[in-house]
């Protein structure tokens, strides 16, 4: 599975690639900004995006809301988020997102929720 790691911070970054790697998703690509989400993106197949809600450029629910709308419209959309309230999960799942993970999360939580993805792409 190619997954596509978008946070402002290099260490949320890090350590979300190396929970995949630990996972046996070696096939990740890191970027800082909605923008250079959309380069890579534009360059070929992407799995699954993880992605915070709070970018530099460009709020994670605009981001969503602009992917659904383009021809990689079917990308698996997963929001990590310091706000889990109901509101903010509902507003999510509006916009596009498919699942989301609250700040802090561990290895279980993460694993758990890529698998959800792994299982609805192989049908």
């Amino acid at each position: 599975m190619k997954t596509l790691v978008v946070d402002s911070s290099a260490v949320m970054r890090r350590i979300v690639t190396q929970m995949l790697a630990q996972m046996g998703y070696q096939n990740t690509i890191q970027v800082d900004t909605c923008s250079a989400a959309f380069e890579v993106l534009n360059q070929g197949e992407i799995d699954l995006i993880i992605a915070d809600s709070q970018m530099t450029d460009m709020c994670c629910l605009k981001f969503v809301k602009t992917i659904r709308q383009r021809r990689y419209k079917d990308v698996n959309f997963l929001m990590m988020t310091l706000d889990g309230s109901l509101a903010e999960v509902n507003e999510a799942r509006r916009a596009g997102i498919d699942k989301c993970v609250v700040k802090p999360f561990n290895f279980e939580c993460l694993k758990a929720s890529v698998e959800f993805f792994t299982v609805k792409l192989q049908g």
